[in-house]
């Protein structure tokens, strides 16, 4: 009898879908039966007298009508039964991400050692072939990692293609939109290597810096200079100082996971950014001067450490960041860059705060330091963070399962 209720319960909630999704449309008789029915199998399941037969034939009644009367609602299908709850959750995750906490993955190391960006693994390929396949499943889900080798369709020396812009600057890559996620598409980076001459193209994650990669897999000599690319005029070929075989891999290294944390979009409209919140920003705003600066017009997401609020004047000296002429301490990492300590390295002086310069903060406007100031594009290169571009605040790492996992400041 238990099962049978449970089964009531069940139909007596399609039975109300029924009515409200479709009482605009039913006649006054169909919604008659409908009520009738409905009170009918409600009163029988509740009643611990009643007879197993009776309300099995109140439910087949009910059953029956809802069939004539339910249009796509029942008898309900896959569709029918999931497709009301996937929209509910899309809705709640939307609005969650929207208004409350949104993930965001650290690309760069501009933040290290207090976030860590995407690092390398790069193995040997004259000893190995790299992780075994559980090793590689074990590394994607701790550490996010993600296995890539680059292999010889010919035999030949090994050339990397170097690009050059009007103004002669020049890049190894090529940023190109591809797909991602399904059907969303996304920014990446395309390196081309040359084997005896043929291209070989390497595609990898917008941002990730491969010129460790670089460095552990190739003997490139000192005195290696790029030369002219006569096939490709405006770009240049730089030596690798090695030769592949057909089938050898001229490259065979793994790409770990940025941290990927939370940021907090609620508390800014409570109270204002303070120095020292590490916070997520939208470079559109100022996507000229941030263009200038790294040779990249793409709109995306920075995180960086406040490093001053309107009103204060900031100046490096002695790799120590002085607010108004006294060290700043209000986090643990301006302490720790100050007095250049373990990972930290201090602050390194350049372009708007060189030497001898000081930096006044303009009314709703922030400076963003990086907490690796040798190898971060902030502040110093291109100016302020209008208040409009903020985000919200970084304050929870969940992936992957690091000593940095947790909350963070």
């Amino acid at each position: 009898m238990r099962n049978l209720r449970k089964q009531a319960k069940e139909l007596l909630h399609a039975a109300s879908k029924v009515y409200h999704y479709r009482k605009d449309v039913l006649t006054e008789a169909d919604l008659g039966a409908l009520e009738s029915s409905v009170k009918s199998v409600s009163t029988l399941s509740k009643d611990k007298s009643a007879e197993p037969s009776a309300l099995q034939n109140a439910m087949k009644d009910l059953d029956t009508l809802l069939h004539r009367i339910g249009g796509k609602i029942h008898p309900k299908n896959f569709w029918n039964d999931n497709i009301e709850v996937v929209l509910v959750a899309a809705i709640l995750v939307i609005g969650i991400r929207t208004f409350f906490f949104q993930p965001f993955i650290i690309p760069t190391n501009s933040m290290y050692p207090t976030y860590s960006g995407m690092n390398s693994v790069v193995y040997d390929t004259a000893k190995e072939s790299g992780p075994s396949l559980p090793l590689r499943l074990f590394r994607l889900l701790t550490l996010g990692a993600k296995h890539k080798t680059l292999t010889a369709e010919n035999s030949g020396k090994i050339e990397l293609l170097i690009y050059q812009n009007k103004s002669g600057r020049s890049y190894l890559q090529q940023r190109v939109r591809g797909p991602k996620w399904i059907v969303l598409r996304g920014w990446f980076d395309q390196y081309t290597f040359l084997v005896g001459g043929v291209p070989h193209v390497l595609t990898l994650p917008a941002d990730f810096d491969i010129n460790p990669v670089l460095k552990r897999a190739f003997q490139i000599p000192d005195n290696s200079q790029p030369r002219p690319n006569l096939m490709q005029p405006g770009t240049l070929l730089l030596d690798l100082g090695k030769r592949v075989e057909t089938g050898e891999a001229l490259l065979s290294f793994d790409i770990t996971l940025g941290d990927a944390l939370f940021v907090d979009r609620i508390s800014y409209h409570f109270r204002k950014p303070k120095a020292g919140d590490p916070f997520v920003f939208r470079t559109d705003a100022i996507l000229d001067a941030v263009g200038k600066a790294t040779n990249d017009y793409t709109p995306k997401y920075y995180i960086k450490r406040i490093g001053g609020v309107e009103g204060e004047t900031l100046e490096i000296r002695d790799g120590a960041l002085l607010v108004d002429g006294q060290p700043r301490d209000e986090k643990p990492a301006f302490v720790r860059n100050n007095q250049k300590e373990g990972e930290y390295k201090g602050y390194m002086n350049v372009s708007l705060m060189n030497e001898g310069l000081a930096l006044t903060v303009p009314d709703s406007s922030f400076v963003a330091l990086g907490d690796n100031s040798q190898n971060s594009a902030d502040s110093r290169y291109w100016g302020f963070v209008p208040e409009q571009s903020v985000i919200g605040r970084a304050f929870f790492v969940y992936y992957p399962f690091t000593k940095r996992w947790g909350p963070s400041d």
